[in-house]
């Protein structure tokens, strides 16, 4: 399996494609939608897809000797790998993002601390279960799909967003930086880690499935 993603990686991750992941910066940007530079990872995984059919490196895969599984593995892991890079980034300009806000908040949208990177790792795994499983219908078509999986990156991290601005207690200790509720924000941060692979994993089994019945 690690063979394929190897060869995945070389074939359809052109290295200009990883400055999506460096888009994980524009929380350096103040006063702004952090979850913006976060979605760029859905427009990284929509250009390696692009070159996964113009490459039809599926068919190929299927042509060699090895399982179904591997190759949804290795397709699964490349999409991860196009979301925790971005997320990577983030994480590395997090506390200069901080040190750099005259205000040390954020006026439109969560700030840039543990509640919203693991509010981001939840609405990146909604986004995966509901692409992954899909795009292994058929092995091909991912157009309709992804933009299925844009939709519900922005509800679930909208809903999320509005709950937290809405509920002044969830405000007061979701967001900003008051070291009294930074216990609040970890375990937001510990649900999004443990949420993520998980729902990784589930949409890796389900597109298995679905992906052993496709005739290429």
């Amino acid at each position: 399996m690690l063979k394929l993603l190897k060869k995945d990686l070389k074939l359809n991750m052109h290295p200009a494609l990883y400055l999506f992941a460096l888009l994980g910066a524009m929380v350096l940007i103040p006063n702004y939608p952090y979850i913006v530079g976060v979605g760029y990872s859905i427009m990284h995984i929509m250009v390696y897809f692009q070159f996964v059919n113009e490459n039809r490196s599926q068919e190929f895969s299927a042509t060699l000797p090895v399982k179904r599984s591997d190759i949804v593995a290795s397709t699964t892991l490349a999409v991860t790998l196009c979301q925790l890079t971005n997320l990577a980034v983030g994480a590395i300009c997090a506390y200069p993002s901080y040190l750099i806000n005259p205000d040390k908040f954020n006026y439109v949208g969560l700030d840039c601390n543990f509640t919203f990177f693991g509010v981001s790792l939840l609405c990146l795994g909604v986004f995966n279960i509901v692409v992954v499983p899909r795009y292994f219908k058929t092995g091909y078509k991912y157009g309709f799909t992804l933009i299925l999986g844009l939709i519900s990156f922005v509800i679930s991290y909208g809903a999320i967003e509005f709950t937290v601005q809405l509920v002044p207690q969830l405000t007061k200790s979701l967001d900003g930086y008051d070291a009294g509720f930074i216990w609040a924000r970890l375990t937001v941060l510990l649900l999004g880690v443990i949420m993520y692979p998980t729902l990784t994993y589930a949409a890796n089994k389900i597109a298995t499935k679905k992906f052993e019945k496709v005739n290429l």
